[in-house]
């Protein structure tokens, strides 16, 4: 059941709304919690169980955990002070250990259902090279939904009770419901326990501008999905699918649209999620903020999947930058390379994982792991040219503060992105070279492919009202406010209009392909 579909939009979520806004305040959070239930149920089947199991695995450790701390408060003041050193050791080692046995039980199912296949395959193309040969059959899963957004949301819930920043859930049925909201379960944001468990066990009551601006950003996410997503969808998934028959300007045109097409399905969803959330008083984190006004790679994911980059941030790069064996490596470089690289080999190291990381998540295939180390490399040599730019160019600095430099740090980011998209979106590592090498050789055909001029038309100016909007946002412009305050004919003809949009110009119906969300199978 998509976040776009008539049965969701029509019947589950007003069905789901009504429920929850009637009956009294104790039981909104089952309201919340069967219908996520049903909603993935629905979507999933019988893969829920991989759910439930998940849940369960975070809810027994965080309680073992929970109980330790408290036993550990309760005990170790009275005793002197050798015990008391002796004994915060223990508690931290039993703990440790049982936050290691959530992240195996937790990254195995992770691993298993979704990376085993290809780990397989790869052994066998190793051994096939050797002199025995033998072969292992590769095994064939079908991924739960939001398989990895519910893994690491669920470890989130472990390391942050561990750190004593969360209290552990009392019932099973809490975890679950953090995990399986269904506005959050299909293609995040990653949310933080703390952060919205409160709002779902303790439901505000129904609040009508909080329902308006809810379901305003669910028309604006649908307008970015069915008008500008699924028609680019058309012209990228010819170019791409069949990359050897077009080259030069046919490819940088594909490449450009599934940039497009890419962000606004995947914002899009972020504000249907969001919206269907806001409607039920629940908070969940912004995922994007204008990442095309990005001046460098970096700046780019701290606005592109920005939950994604957090949780990396926080529980990989972190921990492994000041942990022990990244120390010793750090005094290692010192001793031999200076003060100055002894300082900066760590952090890279921290950055190569956390990149890795990033282009695993996204996929089980080398296709993603040369999509995360591009990304580093791109940083890398950011911050390694930095010193002989500023050696070659004394006045850079100042260059920076200037509103044409700014613009070209914006376009030169862009392009950077838009090669990282033909890296992600092709099929496989070779296709990815031999679409880089075709944009340099010419193209003679017609670009109307799969799409006519009024289907360029409508996308043009669909790109150019989502460059408007995120400009506006970029300047510290609310929309929805500004809406708000409008007199009520006036919003209401916004509301129609935008309803309008989408009914005459969506990409739907027998010329076109209708798109399954991107994300939705990562």
């Amino acid at each position: 059941m998509a976040y776009n579909s008539f049965p969701y939009l029509c019947i589950f979520l007003p069905l789901c709304w009504l429920a929850w806004a009637l009956l009294p305040q104790r039981y909104r959070p089952a309201a919340l919690l069967g219908g996520s239930l049903i909603f993935y149920w629905l979507t999933a089947g019988t893969y829920t169980a991989w759910l439930l199991l998940a849940a369960a695995l975070a809810w027994v450790l965080g309680l073992g955990l929970g109980r330790l701390q408290a036993l550990q408060e309760a005990t170790v003041p009275a005793l002197d002070k050798p015990a008391r050193k002796d004994a915060k050791q223990q508690f931290a080692a039993l703990q440790k250990s049982l936050v290691a046995v959530g992240v195996a039980g937790l990254l195995g199912l992770l691993v298993w259902l979704k990376y085993l296949p290809f780990l397989v395959r790869t052994l066998n193309a190793v051994v096939s090279r050797l002199p025995f040969g033998w072969q292992i059959a590769a095994p064939s899963f079908v991924q739960p939904l939001g398989l990895s957004f519910f893994t690491l949301m669920a470890l989130s819930y472990l390391f942050d009770v561990r750190r004593g920043t969360t209290r552990p859930a009392a019932h099973y049925w809490q975890v679950l419901l953090y995990l399986s909201f269904w506005p959050h379960v299909v293609e995040g944001p990653f949310d933080r326990w703390d952060r919205i468990a409160p709002a779902m066990l303790n439901p505000p009551r129904p609040d009508y501008r909080a329902f308006t601006f809810g379901v305003q950003r669910i028309l604006w996410g649908m307008m970015k999905k069915l008008i500008i997503a699924d028609r680019a969808n058309m012209y990228v998934k010819a170019v791409f699918d069949d990359w050897t028959k077009y080259s030069g300007a046919a490819v940088l045109v594909g490449t450009l649209l599934y940039t497009l097409q890419l962000y606004a399905e995947f914002s899009g969803c972020m504000d249907m999620v969001l919206g269907a959330a806001q409607c039920f008083g629940v908070p969940l984190t912004e995922n994007f903020r204008q990442p095309f006004f990005a001046r460098s790679v970096s700046d780019f994911w701290r606005r592109w999947h920005i939950t994604l980059g957090a949780w990396l941030r926080e529980y990989v790069f972190q921990p492994v930058i000041v942990s022990k064996p990244m120390m010793r490596f750090g005094r290692w470089c010192r001793t031999r390379f200076g003060a100055a690289l002894g300082r900066s080999m760590p952090v890279w190291a921290g950055l190569l994982l956390t990149w890795l990381a990033i282009g695993i998540w996204h996929g089980a295939g080398w296709l993603y792991i040369v999509y995360g180390l591009y990304y580093f490399v791109l940083q890398w040599l950011g911050e390694a040219a930095e010193p002989t730019l500023l050696r070659f160019f004394p006045a850079l600095p100042r260059w920076r503060n200037h509103r044409g430099y700014k613009l070209w740090q914006v376009v030169r980011t862009f392009v950077l992105v838009n090669l990282g998209m033909l890296i992600f979106r092709s099929n496989g590592t070779r296709a990815a070279l031999e679409m880089l090498a075709s944009l340099v050789r010419p193209y003679t055909g017609s670009l109307l492919i799969k799409l006519d001029i009024a289907d360029l038309g409508v996308l043009a100016v669909g790109a150019v009202v989502l460059l408007a909007v995120d400009l506006a946002h970029e300047r510290g412009i609310a929309i929805r406010e500004a809406i708000a305050r409008r007199p009520l004919p006036l919003r209401w003809a916004i509301y129609c209009g935008a309803m309008l949009a989408v009914m005459i110009f969506g990409a739907y119906g027998d010329n076109y392909d209708p798109a399954a969300f991107i994300y939705a199978q990562f």
